[in-house]
């Protein structure tokens, strides 16, 4: 008897244990249709919804771009007026002055130790000249301690000339340079003349008739 309630039991226990396996293994499939007919309803309903296109996103997304209006900027009236700059008169001057020497003239000889009047001609009275002595060879100038020539020479009203002792120099080729005429800045020259000594052993009135007939107006000799 015993033995049969022991079989019964095992196979209540298989039975229900089957039954158990069964039902549940069904209840999980039932699950996992039921899930995939809620994703594919879902994938349905996403493939019906049409496409946004790419032109209308990128649209909105310029649509809400804030502008910000252009920025006034403000030009003083002072900018655009042009600067009144103050011409000089200096530069018209030089272009207008105009200077030619009459002595020395071209070839003309002039003695070491005679006094001669430089004489000229200008576009205007001249009151102050600045002059030097130079060589004819090199172009260098000959100091004023040499030349006998003041580098600035105040002229006399009305005066178209000033008076030049030459001074001890070198015999050969020289010409004046004219660099300033009433503070106004040029270069004028003069012709070429040849500077010469006076020979030792003659009279004095043999030496003023060299300076006269040399300079052909009055020349003095400096007999000191």
């Amino acid at each position: 008897m015993k033995n049969w309630i022991r079989i019964f039991l095992v196979c209540f226990v298989l039975i229900g244990g089957t039954a158990f396996f069964v039902f549940r293994s069904l209840n999980q499939f039932n699950n996992a249709l039921d899930n995939l007919s809620a994703l594919s309803a879902s994938n349905f309903a996403t493939a019906k919804i049409p496409p946004i296109p790419f032109s209308d996103k990128t649209n909105k997304a310029k649509a809400q771009i804030p502008t910000s209006a252009p920025e006034t900027i403000l030009v003083s009236a002072t900018s655009t007026t042009p600067e009144t700059i103050p011409v000089s008169t200096t530069s018209t001057e030089s272009t207008d002055l105009k200077m030619s020497f009459i002595f020395p003239k071209k070839d003309s000889e002039v003695y070491i130790g005679c006094t001669y009047q430089l004489s000229f001609q200008s576009s205007t009275i001249i009151s102050l000249l600045e002059i030097a002595l130079l060589d004819d060879g090199t172009n260098k100038t000959t100091e004023p301690s040499a030349s006998g020539l003041a580098i600035k020479n105040k002229i006399k009203p009305n005066s178209q000339g000033m008076d030049w002792k030459v001074g001890a120099v070198w015999p050969g080729k020289y010409y004046i340079k004219v660099s300033n005429i009433n503070g106004v800045e040029l270069e004028n020259y003069s012709k070429s003349f040849t500077i010469r000594r006076i020979p030792k052993d003659i009279s004095v009135d043999e030496k003023e008739k060299i300076c006269k007939e040399s300079n052909g107006s009055l020349n003095l000799l400096d007999k000191s």
